[in-house]
């Protein structure tokens, strides 16, 4: 019996989801391979589709032929068996998976020979010596943030390419690809920024082995390098890391799956551990690495917060002022404010502990009648945890306010602004002066800082996701990173704070599990699986009816209604469901009801 093309449709159709067999004309049976982009005919219509496998036939009918190759082969089974892991992981398709996978086809480029550069020379590891890093499996990585990581990463992956295996290292965005690049200047790169024609370039070359090590943003973890041996993520909780479009995988997630299945090392980093590592600790799926106490004490970083916060109510307090006035002598001091405009979220008037739900731990804002209340679970928030007050006001802050209090405080020193609005500076040639910057955009000075103010910390920790205390953390620890390691750290909120203790006393590591706990305990993920299901009240009310599993809500939103289904993990049972139902909708024409799997912005709207 003669072969058959078993074929993957590019469609968004759930229902569609599946193998499809396609007969093979004889003038293309020698370029119809495994990997290639080819164009069928179904229900009448011309597609695009991928040719995953050939093998004997599973339909007794006549078949429809393919109609054309579009290529050669620039799938491989490893990424092909990612995609399908990936999409089965986040209740979406082959189809939505994959065209992250492998960039728009560019005939131009397609032919060409590339030469394999040399194995490079083993690289120093000096840097890991005091971190318990593991010879294989996966790791998550508390980097010091006197710590140069793209330095560590970059000699992970050259010591790698030396023994024959490729790597590849994930960053957020391309000023960091750009940090990386400066470390390795023959890598091949992957962003987003790059044209089609460089980008499908670089992907052949990857997948001929000619480049071992791959750095790039988000989309660089389903590079087709052969014999992987590394793969790395750093800064895993930034957001940027999450793919907004469906099915909205994570970085951190996808190579977790990609090395747990190809035996690789994984590295996932951070100067801050996040709530979804401190899980895989827990579960027995990764190895804590951290500087051991001893060596966290010989090199701690220096963070103080207010003793007395209601001594001194000011935005910047005395204390502040003195701060800068004293660190401006030895050099620059940078100002680290929460954005450009302003963040809406409720304190405590009495306290000014930031007012969280007692139920979820989600963020309270005022509804649409002024009343409290809770914008993940919707439950109203009345009382403080910390000094039963009943009073709560709103804040929020900007770095242009910012920039002109401390101008007008310090007229002989030069203030100079780094955000959105004023544009963002990657480095500064500053000897002495005040750098105001959001979170992302602090310039790097030679040296380090002399000195750190945080300010309208409330800012952060009163925004409605669930992982504002985490995501505040991080972006604390990012400006500390700009620091010289001796300078002084101020952060204008109350010590006794958890997230403030954990950066005053060093120990990032017991906050993360202390937020995985939290969330175990509300059954929330990462200790939980979670699906949020959003569209018009009436579909996710028929959506719902199909469904079996537990189920928070439907709760009625501005722009519809949202529901969540919740499962211990894994959530494979849940997850097949979510599939199944959303399988049967599209096949019936139904109104579309859009879900996410443990998305990043969960409790926000």
């Amino acid at each position: 019996m003669a072969e058959v093309a078993r074929v993957f449709v590019e469609s968004p159709l759930p229902h569609l989801d599946k193998p499809f067999d396609f007969a093979i004309p004889d003038e293309l049976d020698e370029a119809a391979l495994p990997g290639c982009r080819v164009r069928v005919r179904l229900r009448g219509r011309k597609v695009i589709g991928w040719l995953l496998e050939r093998g004997p036939a599973q339909f007794d009918g006549t078949l429809q032929p393919l109609l054309d190759v579009l290529g050669p082969p620039v799938l491989t089974p490893e990424v092909a068996h990612l995609c399908r892991a990936v999409a089965d992981r986040y209740a979406g398709t082959f189809a939505d998976v994959v065209r992250f996978a492998v960039p728009t086809r560019v005939k131009a480029v397609e032919g060409r020979d590339y030469e394999r550069a040399p194995a490079p020379a083993p690289a120093e590891l000096t840097a890991w010596d005091p971190y318990p890093l593991p010879a294989a499996g996966a790791a998550s990585w508390i980097c010091h943030p006197h710590d140069d990581p793209f330095v560590m990463l970059a000699a992970l992956a050259t010591d790698t390419a030396a023994r024959g295996q490729a790597a590849i290292l994930v960053v957020p965005d391309a000023r960091d690809v750009a940090r990386l690049k400066e470390h390795l200047p023959s890598a091949a790169v992957l962003s987003g920024d790059l044209s089609n024609r460089v980008r499908y370039a670089t992907h052949l070359q990857i997948l001929a082995g000619v480049k071992p090590i791959v750095i790039g943003t988000r989309s660089a973890v389903f590079a087709p390098t052969p014999d992987l041996g590394l793969i790395a993520v750093w800064d895993d909780g930034d957001d940027v890391l999450a793919e907004p479009q469906m099915p909205g995988w994570h970085a951190r997630e996808v190579a977790a799956l990609r090395g747990w299945s190809q035996k690789a090392r994984v590295v996932v980093g951070g100067y801050a551990r996040t709530a979804a590592t401190a899980q895989w600790i827990v579960d027995g799926n990764a190895a804590d690495v951290q500087l051991p106490r001893a060596a966290t004490r010989a090199r701690r970083y220096r963070v103080d917060a207010l003793h007395e916060p209601a001594a001194d109510r000011r935005r910047i307090p005395a204390r502040g002022f003195a701060m800068i006035r004293k660190a401006l002598e030895a050099g620059p001091v940078l100002v680290q404010v929460p954005r450009v405009g302003g963040a809406q979220g409720l304190v405590c008037a009495e306290c000014g502990h930031v007012a969280r739900c007692p139920r979820c731990g989600g963020g309270v804002r005022p509804d649409r009648r002024g009343v409290p209340r809770c914008r993940l679970c919707h439950q109203v928030f009345s009382t403080c945890a910390s000094c039963s007050g009943t009073e709560f006001v709103p804040v929020g802050a900007g770095s242009g306010r910012s920039a002109q209090e401390l101008q007008k405080a310090f007229p002989q020193v030069p203030v100079v602004r780094s955000d959105a609005e004023s544009g963002v500076h990657a480095s500064l040639d500053l000897d002495r002066g005040l750098v105001v910057a959001t979170p992302g955009a602090e310039p790097l000075v030679a040296g380090g800082y002399a000195g750190l103010l945080i300010l309208d910390t409330e800012v952060l920790l009163a925004l409605p996701g669930l992982r504002a205390r985490e995501e505040a953390v991080r972006r604390w620890l990012a400006a500390i990173a700009r620091t010289a390691p001796d300078a002084p750290t101020l952060l204008v909120a109350p010590q006794d704070l958890e997230v403030v203790q954990a950066l005053v006393r060093n120990d990032v590591a017991a906050f993360a599990q202390a937020e995985r706990a939290e969330r175990a305990a509300a059954h929330m993920p990462p200790a939980y699986r979670c699906v949020r299901l959003r569209g018009p009240l009436s579909a996710v009310d028929e959506w719902l009816s199909a469904y079996s599993g537990e189920v928070l809500g439907p709760l009625e939103t501005t722009a519809g209604a949202q529901a969540f289904l919740i499962s211990p993990l894994p959530g494979t049972a849940m997850l097949r469901e979510v599939k199944a139902i959303q399988a049967a909708r599209s096949k019936a024409g139904a109104t579309v009801v859009e879900h996410r799997v443990d998305p990043v912005d969960l409790g926000e709207q």
